[in-house]
């Protein structure tokens, strides 16, 4: 008999659902990114949830920060996961792009804020070849003022 928690209708429980949805099913939409690319998830998480709730609740969760994997390529275990902000999340993907500046490895779009440069302008500099500082300098062209 299954042990009763009490906890399958919170927030938590349902990122741990997802979580081995994506690693486990194959025909989870979105399998291709994760278990079809060799992601699993560490033995105790995916067979007790209250192993992963206590892992959660010891790592700061709460109910505004999503799963992130330190590694994009790494596997759902406690060395390699973190509790973040989605916007934070939404910068380590395996499209992101990174650049080194002054000897400082940021992503495109932290450039972008530091320098107060349009992401859009960065990311077409970054297609068309420009890398380092490049990126983040002004235009030489003066714009046209209607």
């Amino acid at each position: 008999m299954a042990t009763l928690h009490g906890l399958s209708n919170t927030r938590l429980h349902s990122l741990w659902r997802k979580m081995k949805d994506r690693c486990n099913n194959q025909r989870a939409s979105n399998y291709c990114n994760y278990g079809g690319r060799g992601i699993t998830i560490c033995n105790s998480w995916n067979e007790d949830f209250m192993s992963f709730y206590q892992w959660a609740i010891a790592n700061d969760y709460n109910d505004r920060l999503s799963i992130e994997r330190v590694s994009v390529n790494g596997n759902y275990e406690p060395s390699n996961c973190k509790w973040i902000k989605p916007r934070e999340q939404s910068r380590n993907k395996r499209d992101t792009q990174y650049t080194e500046i002054n000897g400082v490895t940021k992503t495109l779009i932290e450039w972008a804020e530091i320098y107060d440069i349009p992401y859009k302008t960065i990311m077409t500099r970054w297609y068309r070849g420009w890398r380092g500082i490049a990126l983040v300098q002004p235009s030489k062209k003066p714009r046209k003022v209607s």
